[in-house]
């Protein structure tokens, strides 16, 4: 009988360097979060987004802990949600920028409206809006938790982040060839 040992992947230290190169490994859709906080419009941009909950309907969002974005939502109880078409990574880059959060909605080259108590870019993929469920301040972030209330959803493809970079989805297709 041939014995057979589990394979062992090799292990590196845990540190910031493995921690980030373990993280980007990760593939996330990219969304902009928005919200009217007491200065104003704020938005910022997350790759951490996900459904929580179907009874009730919740979503959550991760956002960096000194961010004008989680006072507005704070502030105001309420947020819109932006998932980002494959082609809006301009939309991306310019609300992960650190310049003031109103300056991220100035020529932006889409209609934006306050609907439902949030700033709505128009012409994104979907946008889901929703009142503040709880925050949670976990690490160096804010973990939002958001009940949605409406949602609008159009067509297209999801803009994703993974290696540090952009990226489209592809569909794969798979042949299968059998042989007699």
């Amino acid at each position: 009988m041939v014995g057979v040992s589990p394979l062992r992947p090799t292990e590196s230290a845990l540190n910031d360097a493995s921690c980030r190169a373990y993280f980007r490994k990760l593939t996330a859709g990219v969304a902009i979060v928005t919200a009217c906080g007491a200065s104003g419009w704020s938005g910022t941009t997350v790759s951490t987004l996900t459904s929580v909950s179907m009874a009730p309907p919740i979503v959550l969002c991760c956002v960096s802990g000194g961010s004008r974005t989680v006072a507005a939502i704070r502030h105001a109880g309420c947020f819109a949600v932006h998932l980002l078409a494959d082609d809006q990574s301009y939309l991306a880059n310019r609300f992960s920028r650190p310049p003031s959060d109103g300056s991220r909605f100035e020529d932006l080259g889409h209609e934006v409206r306050l609907i439902r108590g949030a700033p709505a870019i128009a012409g994104t993929l979907a946008v889901g809006w929703c009142d503040l469920h709880s925050l949670e301040e976990v690490g160096d972030h804010v973990v939002v938790y958001g009940r949605l209330t409406a949602v609008q959803v159009g067509g297209g493809h999801p803009l994703l982040w993974h290696e540090r970079s952009y990226r489209e989805l592809q569909e794969q297709t798979d042949l299968l060839v059998r042989t007699a």
